[in-house]
């Protein structure tokens, strides 16, 4: 009998959008092979090289797609040079897909397999999968003054999955966030840093026993996330983790051992490593089964950990609004100054003001709302002069330059921590 000898295609993974990969099948010259293409979903490529519609002036080839319909290439003779190339068309995707090719020998035409591709009349090739685009998102919030703050829009920035074969250029592009809070003041307490980006996830007790917290799955941790969830404190973060299981049985004070069960693979193919396993927390913590456990992860690093979402962030700072207002009387000599509105000033030392009349760089030291304000040290100004406020405010922007240099394999959002950078009060 005849025989297929090889089959040669790009098997990694794909983006998103359409892509054609070309295959190359040989053989002896007269065997004869036909082959199906499948998705997830079971469904056939149509392989519109089978179906040629004719007309008066042209011809047409329907548009590559999958359906329920079974369909397989129609056979093919390898000729004398011992190969044949064609083209299989891979459409574009809204959802993670992935493809199998099954590359058939026609037994009526006394074909079969080479002994390497196993020698029987059918072979599929490894799994080829197609990976949808993903976003990032930039965002901000005060998770202890949420609601004095009006909000800016999120910056979203979508690219290639950085699973997929092919990858995106890094993209760049700038953010200016301009915040503000109802009441009140802030005051800037640290300027931001990537870290400053945070995100969560959630994952599920298995059993907790002092420092080691197992859970079902720790793919995409790191140290140093913040570890948070009933029966723990707060402030906790993780120190160590570990594939598997604390086995006592087998671990010594020195040498502790973990277990890492195999499960059945996603594929139903067979057994595979558990994903579940081990970390170890910076505070002793009693967690029922079962419990909910929220893991923060704090900047690039963590991201990239977490699903490969790198990023990077350039000339990064909060800039406070200058509070400008009047003097509503003359003032002469004196620490009390009355003026129009006391609105987002806070008297602390580094909230100093300054205006025509105004000698040194004087700091708040009180203020009377809506009334007038006690300067460190006394001044003389006249009535209706423009007088301007530093150091403190109702209003803000934030500015930064950032790099996304690759995806992750999914959607993922970063967001800023704004009590890390402005104190609310």
């Amino acid at each position: 009998m005849k025989q297929i000898t090889n089959i040669t295609i790009n098997t990694a993974a794909m983006q998103a959008g359409a892509v054609s990969r070309s295959y190359t099948v040989f053989g002896d010259p007269g065997a004869v092979f036909s082959m199906t293409v499948t998705n997830e979903d079971n469904y056939y490529y149509n392989f519109p090289q089978n179906t040629v519609i004719l007309n008066s002036e042209t011809q047409t080839v329907p548009a590559a797609t999958f359906a329920a319909t079974p369909v397989r290439l129609n056979p093919v003779t390898i000729g004398s040079t011992g190969q044949y190339t064609g083209v299989i068309s891979f459409p574009a995707i809204v959802d993670d897909d992935y493809y199998y090719i099954n590359l058939i020998a026609e037994g009526h035409y006394e074909t079969k397999m080479s002994d390497n591709l196993g020698g029987d009349f059918s072979y599929l090739l490894p799994k080829i999968s197609k990976f949808k685009n993903t976003t990032t998102t930039f965002s901000l919030v005060s998770a202890g003054s949420n609601s004095a703050y009006t909000y800016p829009s999120n910056v979203t920035a979508t690219g290639i999955d950085s699973n997929a074969f092919t990858t995106s250029p890094a993209q760049k592009f700038s953010i200016s966030w301009p915040v503000s809070i109802n009441t009140g003041n802030f005051v800037i307490a640290n300027q931001p840093t990537d870290k400053d980006f945070e995100f969560t996830t959630t994952r599920e007790s298995v059993n907790s026993n002092g420092i080691n917290l197992e859970l079902t799955d720790i793919s995409g941790l790191s140290v140093g996330m913040g570890v948070s969830g009933s029966g723990i404190d707060t402030g906790v973060y993780i120190k160590y983790i570990y594939k598997g299981f604390f086995n006592k049985t087998k671990s010594t004070d020195i040498f502790p051992v973990y277990d890492i069960p195999l499960v059945p693979s996603d594929d139903g193919t067979g057994l595979e490593e558990s994903s579940g396993g081990t970390i170890v927390i910076s505070v002793s913590s009693v967690v029922d089964p079962g419990t909910t456990i929220t893991l923060t992860g704090k900047g690039a690093d963590a991201s990239k950990s977490f699903n490969n979402t790198d990023f990077k962030v350039k000339n990064f700072k909060v800039v406070l609004d200058d509070i400008t207002t009047t003097t509503d009387a003359a003032v002469s000599n004196s620490t009390t100054i009355p003026i129009a509105s006391t609105d987002g000033i806070k008297a602390v030392e580094g909230v100093t003001f300054s205006g025509i009349g105004v000698v040194g760089t004087p700091h708040v030291d009180s203020i009377s709302a809506g009334v007038n304000i006690t300067a460190s040290a006394a001044q003389t100004i006249e009535n209706g002069q423009t007088i301007t406020f530093t150091g403190s405010s109702r209003s803000a922007t934030i500015t930064a330059d950032v790099e996304v240099v690759s995806y992750g394999d999914n959607n993922l959002t970063l967001t800023l921590a704004l009590d890390n950078i402005l104190t609310v009060s």
